[in-house]
């Protein structure tokens, strides 16, 4: 995972997520990740993707607002995991 410094305004916060994956799905990723890697620009680590996915997760639910429906989708997907 590629550590970067951000600078972060008064107001901004920063969290930090710690994640249990596993390990065959973390494989997958990596397979994934490497059949794409002749279209991509850069290499990419399973790790970068989690980033891009959850960003891209949070910018949906500030364009939608729906907040319980996203909580009932997420708890539906992560169901096998628990």
């Amino acid at each position: 995972m590629r550590t970067e410094e951000i600078e972060v305004t008064s107001e901004e916060k920063r969290a930090e997520i710690t994640l249990r994956i596993k390990e065959s799905e973390i494989y997958r990723g990596e397979v994934f990740l490497h059949d794409i890697s002749p279209y991509l620009m850069e290499e990419l680590k399973v790790e970068d993707l989690l980033v891009i996915l959850f960003m891209d997760f949070l910018k949906r639910i500030k364009e939608k607002g729906n907040l319980s429906q996203a909580m009932k989708a997420i708890l539906l997907n992560f169901e096998d995991y628990f």
